[in-house]
C-alpha cells in the first residue's frame, strides 16, 4: 500500500464496502489527487458519516496511508537525485531551451528528441473549504441586483448620485438604481484621462446595460396602470353594428335601413348636384346675388328614432316576467350636455343624453351608513331630528340616499326665532305638537334617511302644501334622535364623519332601538 496504486485499491475496495455500492475509479483518483488534509477531509465529509465511528475510522486511516504513502515517494526521489547529477551532467546549460508557458499548466521542453509536451498538475482548491476564496457566495455572469453592499462579493464604488454600494456581482457600469455611471477606480482613472481609450471604455460600460429594455418595460408597465385606472370607462363594449348611424345596421328592419339609405342619397345628391341645378337669389336693393343654401345634414330624427326602437329592444332584457315585483335598477347619470338653447333645454328636457351611467340598488343605499353628516342651524336642526320637520331645501342638488346625520351648527339661535319657527310648524299640524325642551349647538343631533331630492318643480307636484321653497328638496324620513350629544364642528354641505365619532353614534342608535323594542314586548 505505499504507492499510488495500491493506495488507489485501497481506497476504493474500503470505500465501496462502506457506502455499499462500486466506486468508479475517477472518484479514487480524484480523492488521491488532493493534497491538503483539510481539503480531504472536507470532501469525504460529503460521502461519509461523521458520527459514525466506522466511517471516521476510514478516513483518519487513509490520511495516515496517504501521508506515509507520500513521504516515501519524496525519500525514494531525494535517493536518486544523486546519480542523477553524474549521469546527465552539464544538462543545466541546456535548461535556457526550456520554455514555460505563462498559465503554468504546459511546459514545452526543446532538449532531446522533438518537443515533448507535458502536463502540469493543477493544484485542487475546494471552492466551500476554508481555503476558498468564496465559500458561501455565488456569483452569477452577467450584471445582477445584489444587496450584499460588498460584504460577500468584490467592492467595486459607491454610487455618487445614490449613494448605493456597488459590488461585482452588479459590476461597472450604470447603477442599477439610479442610472449613474458607476466604476472602479482604475476604470475611473482611465475615464479621466480623455483619450480614444477613455472613451472606448465609456462606451464599453455604458452598453452593458439594460436602458432600452428597462424603459420599454416601465413604458408597458405604465401602459397598463393607465388601463387599470381607465378600466371602469373602457368597460363599455362598442359594437359599430349596433350604431345607429349606420344605415346597414343589422338591428334595423329592411324598411328603416331602405328610409335610412334613400335619405342618405338625397343628402349626397344635394351636396353634389351640378351648378345648373342650383338656386340663386337677385337682391336688387342690396345688389347682391345670394346662392340658396343647400341642407345636406340629414335630420337627426330619423336617426334618433332608429335608435330608440334599438334600445327598446335592448332594455326587455332587464325584464323578467317570472319576477314582475323585482324593483328594476335606475339610471342616474353624473354628467349632462348643456344645451345650447335655454328655451329649448326646458322644452326638452327628457331628451338629454346621459354620458356616463352607473346602476344604484335604492333598498342598498337606504340600508347603507357611510357616515354622511350635514350641518343645520338651530332651531331647524333639532326640529328635524325629532320628527316635526320633514323637508330640507338646498340651493345644491345631491346623490346621496340612505342615513343621514344631522349636525347643530355653532351659532345659538334667538328666542324670537325659536318661536317664530315653533308657531310656523304648529300652523302646519292640527294637533298639538312637543317641541324640543333645548337646542344645542355644535354638537351632533341624531340621523334621518335621505329618501329623495326633487327639484323645486317636482316638489311642487308632488307636495303641493310643501314648507321647502328652495331650489332642491332633501325629503327626509325616519328620524332618530341620540340621547348622547356628541361634540363637533361642522363643515360645509354634506361631509363625512369622523371615524371615532360615527362608530359610537352608531353604537347610540343601535342601543336605543334595542330598548324601544324592548319597551314594546
Amino acid at each position: 500500500m505505499a504507492t499510488n496504486k495500491s493506495l488507489s485499491d485501497w481506497l476504493n475496495e474500503n470505500l465501496s464496502e462502506i457506502l455499499s455500492f462500486p466506486v468508479p475509479t475517477c472518484m479514487t483518483e480524484y480523492i488521491s489527487t488532493i493534497e491538503n488534509d483539510r481539503d480531504l477531509e472536507d470532501y469525504l465529509k460529503t460521502l461519509l458519516d461523521v458520527n459514525n465511528s466506522k466511517h471516521r475510522a476510514f478516513i483518519e486511516k487513509f490520511k495516515v496511508l496517504k501521508r506515509s504513502s507520500e513521504n516515501k515517494n519524496d525519500n525514494d526521489g531525494d535517493k536518486s537525485k544523486g546519480g542523477v547529477k553524474k549521469k546527465k551532467k552539464g544538462i543545466e546549460g541546456t535548461k535556457s531551451d526550456n520554455k514555460i508557458m505563462s498559465d503554468g499548466n504546459v511546459v514545452e521542453s526543446d532538449n532531446g528528441k522533438g518537443g515533448v509536451k507535458q502536463k502540469k498538475k493543477n493544484k485542487f482548491i475546494n471552492l466551500y473549504s476554508e481555503e476558498g476564496e468564496k465559500r458561501d457566495v455565488i456569483f452569477l455572469k452577467g450584471r445582477h441586483m445584489c444587496e450584499c453592499q460588498a460584504s460577500k462579493h468584490k467592492l467595486i464604488n459607491n454610487c455618487l448620485k445614490c449613494g448605493r454600494i456597488v459590488c461585482s456581482q452588479e459590476g461597472s457600469g450604470p447603477c442599477l438604481f439610479c442610472g449613474t455611471l458607476v466604476c472602479s477606480i482604475e476604470e475611473q482613472n482611465i475615464l479621466n484621462m480623455e483619450t480614444k481609450q477613455s472613451k472606448k471604455l465609456y462606451d464599453q460600460l455604458m452598453k452593458k446595460s439594460n436602458l432600452d429594455d428597462l424603459e420599454k418595460a416601465l413604458a408597458q408597465r405604465n401602459k397598463l396602470l393607465e388601463y387599470d385606472k381607465s378600466m371602469a370607462q373602457r368597460s363599455r363594449v362598442i359594437d359599430d353594428e349596433s350604431d345607429y348611424f349606420s344605415t346597414n345596421s343589422s338591428w334595423l328592419t329592411k324598411e328603416e335601413r331602405e328610409k335610412l339609405q334613400k335619405k342618405e342619397d338625397e343628402a349626397h345628391a344635394k351636396k353634389h348636384m351640378s351648378r345648373s341645378s342650383r338656386k340663386y337669389t337677385f337682391d336688387l336693393l342690396e345688389r347682391k346675388v345670394i346662392e340658396e343654401a343647400v341642407d345636406t345634414e340629414i335630420d337627426e330624427s330619423f336617426y334618433k328614432e332608429a335608435f330608440d326602437k334599438i334600445e327598446e329592444t335592448l332594455a326587455e332584457s332587464y325584464t323578467h316576467p317570472d319576477f314582475p315585483a323585482i324593483v328594476q335598477p335606475i339610471f342616474v347619470s353624473d354628467k349632462q350636455e348643456q344645451a345650447v338653447n335655454h328655451l329649448e333645454a326646458e322644452e326638452k328636457t327628457e331628451d338629454i343624453k346621459n354620458l356616463n351611467y352607473r346602476v344604484q340598488d335604492k333598498e342598498l343605499l337606504l340600508i347603507s351608513d357611510n357616515g354622511a353628516c350635514l350641518s343645520m342651524h338651530q332651531p331647524w336642526a333639532s326640529l328635524l331630528v325629532s320628527g316635526i320637520k320633514k323637508h330640507e331645501g338646498r340651493t345644491w342638488y345631491t346623490s346621496h340616499r340612505g342615513r343621514l346625520w344631522i349636525a347643530a351648527a355653532s351659532k345659538a339661535p334667538t328666542p324670537e326665532s325659536i318661536k317664530d319657527c315653533e308657531e310656523f310648524y304648529q300652523g302646519i299640524y292640527d294637533h298639538p305638537i312637543n317641541f324640543p325642551k333645548s337646542y344645542p349647538t355644535s354638537c351632533l343631533l341624531g340621523c334621518v334617511s335621505l329618501t329623495d331630492c326633487l327639484p323645486q318643480e317636482e316638489y311642487r307636484l308632488k307636495y303641493p302644501d310643501g314648507e321647502s321653497e328652495s331650489p332642491f328638496v332633501f325629503i327626509c324620513e325616519d328620524p332618530q334622535e341620540l340621547d348622547i350629544r356628541f361634540p363637533l364642528s361642522g363643515s360645509h354641505k354634506i361631509y363625512k364623519l369622523d371615524s371615532r365619532i360615527h362608530k359610537a353614534a352608531k353604537k347610540s342608535i343601535l342601543r336605543i332601538s334595542k330598548e324601544k323594542s324592548s319597551i314594546r314586548k
